[in-house]
């Protein structure tokens, strides 16, 4: 059976002095896979939250992973930004990335 690793890094900033969450899921299941955070320091500010995950692909059946991420409390989170708006032009490099590995 095959391997896979799963990592994401999520970049965004919330509007409230709260923590940035971000957590995995797998198709419809309700419990997170994985789950990280990232304290801000201040409101508004831009920053990220990196999570990995390593699980056997247990299927040769298609899946889908989701990645969700908001704060931890009140506030608007901005994905790729700060402030509602996006930062760099809407290039800042959030992504998911899975590599299956042969077992």
């Amino acid at each position: 059976s095959n391997y896979l690793i799963i990592e994401s890094q999520i970049n965004g900033a919330v509007s409230a002095d709260v923590r940035v969450i971000a957590s995995l899921f797998q198709d419809t299941t309700a419990n997170a896979l994985a789950v990280n955070y990232n304290m801000l320091r201040t409101t508004n500010y831009g920053t990220f939250v990196y999570l990995s995950h390593y699980m056997q692909a247990g299927t040769t059946s298609a899946t889908t992973f989701k990645i969700r991420a908001g704060g931890s409390g009140a506030g608007t989170f901005t994905f790729n930004g700060a402030f509602g708006g996006r930062y760099f032009g809407g290039v800042q490099n959030s992504f998911i990335r899975i590599t299956e590995i042969s077992a």
